[in-house]
C-alpha cells in the first residue's frame, strides 16, 4: 500500500516513457529496410520479424498512418522501427 502524503505532483519529476525517436534507415528499391543507424553505428538488417500496419484516427487533423517492422539486425539486437507514412519519416519505437 502507498501511503497519501498530501502533497502535490511535482511535474518536474515527470518524465514520458517509451517516446518514439527518429532514425536512420536504408531501404532497396521496395521500401524494404536493408539497415539502420543507431547512434554513430550502421548496423545491417539480418531479418525482418515482423510488419504490420496501423492507420487510425482518421477523422482527426493529424491521422496516424504507420508501417511498423520488427527487425534483426546484424549484432542480435531486435530494433522495431516505422515509418510515418503521412509525413514519410522513420522512427524507432522503445519499449
Amino acid at each position: 500500500m502507498v501511503a497519501h502524503l498530501r502533497e502535490a505532483a511535482r511535474g518536474h519529476r515527470l518524465r514520458p516513457l517509451n517516446q518514439a525517436k527518429p532514425i536512420r534507415v536504408e531501404v532497396d528499391e521496395s521500401g524494404e529496410p536493408q539497415a539502420v543507424v543507431l547512434g554513430r553505428e550502421r548496423l545491417a538488417v539480418a531479418a525482418v520479424q515482423d510488419r504490420w500496419r496501423i492507420d487510425d484516427e482518421w477523422w482527426r487533423e493529424r491521422p496516424v498512418s504507420r508501417l511498423y517492422f520488427s527487425l534483426l539486425v546484424e549484432d542480435g539486437r531486435l530494433v522495431t522501427i516505422y515509418q510515418d507514412l503521412i509525413g514519410r519519416r522513420w522512427v524507432r519505437q522503445t519499449y
